[in-house]
């Protein structure tokens, strides 16, 4: 009876001991539930399943996510870390506004300049005539930032950009009296960039990041700047200066570090980032160095909204090298007049969305003037810039999934399990870079009329063809989404955005009798190239994919042709800087095939090997108004087309997000 009676108070205590626990991990596995919705600190709770611990074992240790942090100001770079597996997207629209020229720290004149300084290409013998009043930038850059691993994240970026300048023309023997106005203007892409930020330490209070990165020629250094007002009257249209282009045409380095505090209410911190161009353009210079240093201070007025205070210190070195279709006789077209030292200081502002019922969104707000201006002059100084981002946090809404229990007396509750995905489907994103060639070499000039061109030609000083083996590095980003329809096929669509470095992309040349001696110039040039291609592919293995390819190609076409005769009358000069520069720039579109293989070396992780042949077709100048040449004999005009087409082998590496995959198809192979 004894027996009977201890055996029965075991059985009720270890019941009573078993609730209480189950009890214990309902409330554990609650808690981590309610913790996915607050940005940070997170909890996260192990998975605890039957045959990893016994209904008495202790509960699991939760494991800390990196503590919350007061923003950075927005112009700051390298803070921006989203989850693993999540990613932030941004849209930041810029204004800048240029005014008012400095030499050194000296305020000047448009007087001053005119009358003192001398013209960059004929330093003895003429002085500036052109001065700028007035510079506008508006820049719309997108950028997604996503996060690789805990302490890994990596920040793509591209964008528009365009800006407006107003020039006063002087004329006169004193060079004083002023002519009028000129309103130039471009617009064209940003260069991208790509940049991996490392989190190399964080506690409670402080965080050390770096970040490198690659910026890729993707903007224009060949944009028309529009009508400009000459000395004598009349106007010409020629290349935009060197401040007016939208890219730099060179591959350049993007080293940097932050360091940020922060002890609530405030934060604090510094940062360093600079860009260091690799190498001179196809027009022949490249952008000085620029560095900057940024030092700030923050308040955070209650959750959710931040102010801050940031002083900016940057230095540029002059532009290096020159091109030699900017020959106006006005500062811009000066590469030494560019760079500088500057200090600026800016107010800003952070603000969560979740403060007007929008979590996962925030937006951005800084604006600022410099309070000091040493520049290589005379040049442009800056008045004020402002900025704003728009930023959504994508995913971070999303319902958190939390199986359900099993029941007191069933043991503890089994985490649940996310279904599989297939390794190949879903939105991917990587880099790529290679080696692209032209597919025809030759590129056409044509001659109708009687005299002019015609005469010349005859008499042998111009040319029928003229051979450009464009070749050179090529080298940008994609974008891509895949879906597996059958166990061994992966069907997508994928779009990339390419920098192109093309060498021997000019030929000159002099050429027929003395009386006639000509100097031709024919110049081909591409600086980028994008595609919106299908994909369908075999899987061999379910880690390599044979791949085929094929769909829109879009790249800017440039054909620029120089004709010069000086030995004749009236002399031959078209094409050459501001004297009416004769040639063809559009945005043309047109096909790109070709195959490829790709290798899963590594969860979300892919390297490829492909091969595209693109064609945009024939650009002719006789497209936008024929050149017409007279002389005794008569009046002819003169065209010349070039095919744009080519050649890509290049390689790539992928990272597959897995977003909007499908269940995986079981194969046999």
């Amino acid at each position: 009876m004894r027996n009977r009676s201890k055996a029965r108070y075991n059985r009720i205590a270890d019941r009573t001991l078993r609730i209480a626990l189950a009890v214990g991990g309902l409330s554990a596995a609650s808690t981590a539930a309610q913790a996915v919705d607050k940005p940070a600190p997170r909890r996260v709770v192990k998975p605890i399943t039957h045959a990893a611990q016994s209904p008495i074992s202790p509960p699991v240790a939760p494991v800390e996510a990196p503590p919350s942090s007061a923003p950075v100001p927005l112009a700051v770079f390298g803070d921006n870390m989203p989850e693993p597996g999540r990613a932030t997207l941004s849209i930041i629209p810029r204004f800048v506004t240029n005014a008012n020229s400095l030499i050194g720290t000296k305020n000047v004149s448009s007087q001053y300049i005119v009358s003192t300084t001398p013209w960059y290409w004929a330093p003895f013998a003429s002085n500036l005539r052109v001065v700028p009043q007035y510079q506008f930038i508006q820049s719309e850059t997108m950028t997604l930032a996503y996060g690789l691993s805990k302490d890994f994240s990596i920040v793509l970026a591209a964008g528009l950009v365009q800006k407006h300048s107003h020039l006063m023309t002087f004329y006169g023997s004193s060079n004083l009296i002023p002519r009028g106005m000129s309103f130039p203007g471009t617009d064209s892409l940003e260069d991208t960039s790509a940049t991996i930020i490392w989190r190399a330490y964080q506690d409670p209070i402080h965080r050390l990041k770096f970040n490198l990165g690659m910026s890729f020629p993707t903007g224009s250094t060949y944009n028309q700047g529009g009508a400009l007002l000459q000395p004598a009257g009349a106007y010409g249209i020629g290349r935009a200066f060197y401040g007016m282009q939208s890219g730099t045409g060179t591959f350049d380095l993007l080293p940097g570090v932050l360091y940020a505090g922060t002890i609530a209410p405030w934060s604090w911190g510094l940062s360093y980032r600079a860009r260091l161009p690799l190498g001179v353009n196809n027009e022949g210079y490249m952008w000085g160095n620029y560095q900057e240093l940024n030092a700030w201070g923050g308040y955070t007025w209650f959750p959710g909204f931040t102010t801050t205070a940031r002083v900016n210190f940057n230095i540029q070195s002059p532009i290096v090298g020159n091109d030699w279709w900017m020959v106006g006789k006005l500062q811009s077209a000066n590469p030494n007049f560019y760079g500088g030292k500057r200090i600026e200081i800016y107010g800003g502002a952070e603000i969560d969305g979740k403060l007007f019922g929008a979590p996962g969104f925030s937006v951005g707000l800084e604006g600022g003037v410099p309070v000091y201006q040493n520049l290589n002059g005379p040049q442009l100084a800056r008045a004020w810039q402002a900025g704003m981002a728009l930023r959504w946090k994508l995913g971070e809404t999303g319902p958190s999934v939390v199986a359900a229990a099993p029941g007191i007396f069933k043991g503890p509750a089994v985490a649940a399990v996310a279904s599989p995905v297939a390794p190949w489907g879903g939105v991917y994103f990587g880099v790529n870079g290679g080696y692209t060639w032209a597919g025809d070499t030759d590129t056409n000039f044509t001659y109708t009329g009687s005299g002019g061109f015609a005469s010349l030609w005859a008499r042998g000083a111009l040319p029928s063809s003229i051979s450009l083996n464009s070749q050179g590095f090529i080298g940008g980003a994609q974008v891509g989404y895949n879906y597996q329809p059958h166990e061994k096929a992966v069907a997508g669509v994928e779009a990339d955005l390419q920098g192109l470095t093309v060498g021997n992309s000019t030929v000159n040349s002099w050429q027929g009798p003395p009386t006639a001696l000509t100097f031709v110039q024919a110049q081909r040039n591409q600086h980028n190239l994008g595609t919106v291609r299908g994909r369908l592919g075999y899987l061999v293995t379910p880690t390599a994919l044979l791949y085929g390819t094929g769909g829109l190609a879009f790249g800017e076409a440039i054909l620029n042709p120089t004709f010069f005769t000086p030995g004749i009358a009236p002399a031959l000069n078209f094409g050459v800087g501001n004297n009416g520069l004769f040639g063809y720039i559009d945005m043309r579109l047109g096909w790109a095939a070709g195959a490829g293989v790709e290798w899963m070396f590594a969860p979300k992780w892919s390297v490829k090997a492909e091969y595209l042949r693109y064609d945009l077709g024939t650009a002719n100048t006789a497209n936008i108004g024929p050149l017409f040449y007279g002389s005794k004999a008569g009046i002819s005009s003169a065209g010349y087309a070039a095919p744009f087409n080519g050649n890509i082998v290049r390689a790539g590496l992928n990272y597959h997000l897995n977003w909007g995959a499908a269940e995986p198809l079981v194969a046999k192979y």
